[in-house]
């Protein structure tokens, strides 16, 4: 049973990488456009080695990246593109926190996926928490 409960949870988190990566592809080449995107993939693994696939546990260092080549207001932009694009594949509510970035919008969808197990129960849980 265990073992049954840890394979899932794996899953889970596998899939919510993959969300998570479909996510920052989409929303790149959307704002940046397809050479651009494919050139920013590259310095992000030659200049700063994040790899496309190892995003999802390097999120600082993505948004730290970002600033750097985009400057901090088109960073938060892309942020902002990236997690809205995550939250809609989710099947979440997205909400603007100031000073959130990249990694606690992240984190916080990660948790409310696991908390509520895919449920659609989530939402409407996390609307009720914003509009107090």
């Amino acid at each position: 049973m265990q073992t049954s409960r840890h394979h899932h949870s794996t899953t889970t988190e596998r899939e919510f990488d993959r969300l998570l990566i479909e996510s920052l592809d989409a929303s790149a080449a959307l704002v940046l456009g397809e050479i651009a995107r494919k050139a920013v993939y590259e310095v992000l693994e030659k200049k700063y080695r994040i790899e496309r696939n190892r995003i999802p546990e390097k999120l600082n260092e993505l948004t730290s990246a970002f600033e750097t080549i985009f400057g901090s207001a088109a960073s938060k932009t892309m942020a902002r593109v990236i997690v809205k694009r995550l939250y809609s594949k989710l099947d979440l509510t997205f909400v603007e926190i100031p000073d959130w970035r990249l990694a606690d919008y992240v984190r916080e969808a990660r948790a409310r996926m696991t908390l509520y197990g895919g449920s659609t129960e989530r939402r409407l849980t996390w609307e009720r928490l914003v509009r107090r």
